[in-house]
């Protein structure tokens, strides 16, 4: 394992668990353009559709003005909350074959929150498998293994990185992508044109970490 690797995906889990939910937080992208975070984006794959992806991003956030916001946040309210066919952000909806809410994998998710000490957000309020939810728990297990590795406990980081890898390959890496496809197609501005598949490729990041066992 190398915890520089795991702590920046913990970090691009965590940015993509805040921005693919209702109700975007502008002050977050704001910093982001500050701190030239796309600049120092930790990971992206070789591939074209992940250099395309972050460039991007990178030119978002490079000419982010007060009318790009705006637009940026009419587009989250139209791919999240509607009025008109907003993208199902459940893992239920993409994996039963009647697309309901709150099925086995909800409950499946709730506990695996549950299990790492954590409550899943907006419990008993919202399903627990919105993939956003998905990505923050990542983004927990993952910094969990990269700081305990840091400070030299290597079998509590194993530990750590297996419980993650574990979710991943029962949770998002089974529905995500295609939730993302979706985001991506409907999407209104670059903003979320980009961050999807910057996202797809974070996945496939995670995939290979996971496989690698490293």
């Amino acid at each position: 394992m190398d915890a520089d690797i795991l702590i920046g995906q913990s970090a691009a889990c965590g940015f993509f668990a805040s921005i693919f939910r209702p109700g975007l937080e502008v002050d977050l992208l704001r910093r982001c353009a500050r701190d030239h975070v796309a600049e120092m984006w930790p990971l992206y794959g070789e591939g074209a559709d992940a250099r395309a992806a972050l460039e991007t991003v990178r030119g978002v956030f490079a000419d982010l003005s007060e009318a790009a916001l705006a637009d940026i946040e009419l587009d989250n309210t139209a791919l999240f909350i509607g009025p008109e066919n907003p993208v199902p952000m459940w893992e239920s909806v993409w994996t039963t074959n009647d697309r309901l809410l709150f099925a086995d994998c909800t409950e499946d998710v709730r506990q695996a929150f549950a299990q790492a000490g954590l409550e899943a957000p907006n419990a008993g309020r919202e399903p627990a498998d919105h993939l956003a939810f998905e990505l923050a728990f990542l983004a927990v297990l993952l910094a969990r293994a990269g700081q305990i590795l840091e400070a030299g406990d290597q079998l509590e980081a194993q530990r750590n990185f297996e419980t993650a890898a574990a979710f991943f390959n029962g949770h998002p890496g089974r529905w995500a992508r295609e939730c993302l496809a979706e985001i991506g197609r409907l999407a209104a501005t670059d903003f979320y044109r980009g961050t999807a598949m910057l996202c797809v490729d974070t996945l496939t990041g995670l995939q290979e970490t996971f496989a690698a066992g490293a």
